[in-house]
């Protein structure tokens, strides 16, 4: 059990910093001037797509889900995967990638509140203090000396908490599902149910058709889409199989420090004192969440096939 759950953890690290190449690849395609609500419908669809192409030569049997958890999938894409892209976007396109990022980390809270009640996971104090360093640290770490790179809007600051309750929802039902169905699976209904409702809400035909997005921008969105769902969201959605809701959302505040990390190596940019600081309240927030709670505890909340039996139950 402890090498599947470092398994996990490793895992969800692995995710968050492929996800940290997401806001700078996001910012390029909004300056094309593509609309948040387009922007996260193109990230679905190829999405969808990618996945499709993958599964079918190695995975084709994953395709088969129960009929009667299909309204499950849909409501999971469309809050989870849908609501959050546009979200995310739309919080980009009103402040800034910082600003949004940083209104997204507040989803640890979000999924410590929502794993209480949908997976019974207790709210502990560790918890409570490893999502208080968390938030702290991914500020420091975002912000640095530069406050002003903060920019208040306030649709932007309502669509960035929205991200984070998403984000929130899109933990707890992951961990839910993949009790039951492959990762294969639960990303790929996930992606097309959200791909095909942000294709009702907007109609993305007249985009296409004015050539406005030129080849390189679709070659972005591709890539947006591939690395988001083909490779990040695999490994995000196989670590929450094997680690609880609320501690997993803490590791993922890794993230953030990882674009400082990788803009110090490759861009040559210095990490400030502060970013420092921010980067050592992020590593204590998940030495706080990995480290194990009493064994009852663990036994209540981290049995896969006891919360597939609760979750079958619940069925029925």
């Amino acid at each position: 059990m402890k090498n599947k759950a470092l398994m996990g953890y490793l895992s969800i690290a692995v995710a968050a910093l492929i996800f940290s190449t997401q806001g700078i690849i996001s910012s390029v395609l909004l300056s094309y001037d593509i609309e948040p609500l387009s922007l996260a419908f193109f990230k679905t669809f190829f999405g969808a797509i990618c996945l499709a192409l993958m599964m079918v030569p190695l995975r084709r049997k994953d395709f088969q889900i129960r009929r009667h958890d299909l309204p499950r999938f849909v409501v999971y894409g469309i809050v989870g995967v849908a609501l959050f892209s546009y979200f995310f976007f739309g919080a980009i396109e009103a402040t800034n990638v910082t600003t949004a990022i940083t209104l997204m980390y507040t989803a640890p809270a979000f999924t410590v509140i929502f794993a209480r009640f949908v997976l019974g996971e207790m709210v502990t104090l560790r918890k409570g203090a490893a999502i208080f360093l968390t938030l702290a640290g991914t500020l420091l770490v975002i912000v640095g000396y530069d406050t002003t790179a903060l920019a208040f809007h306030p649709r932007g600051f309502i669509m960035g908490i929205l991200v984070g309750v998403c984000y929130g929802v899109y933990n707890v039902l992951s961990k839910k599902y993949v009790q039951i169905y492959s990762v294969w699976t639960v990303n790929f209904y996930s992606v097309l149910f959200a791909a095909i409702f942000l294709g009702l809400l907007k109609n993305p035909v007249p985009l296409i058709m004015s050539g406005e997005i030129p080849p390189a921008g679709w070659l972005f969105v591709v890539l947006l889409s591939f690395l988001t769902y083909g490779v990040a969201y695999m490994f995000f959605i196989y670590g929450f199989r094997h680690v609880e809701a609320g501690r997993g959302s803490i590791i993922a505040n890794i993230e953030p420090v990882g674009s400082v990390i990788l803009a110090a190596v490759f861009l040559k940019e210095s990490m400030s004192l502060i970013q420092m600081a921010g980067f050592i309240l992020v590593v204590t927030s998940i030495f706080l969440a990995t480290r194990e709670e009493p064994a009852v505890h663990d036994e209540q909340v981290s049995d896969p096939l006891e919360k597939t039996l609760v979750y079958k139950n619940e069925v029925r």
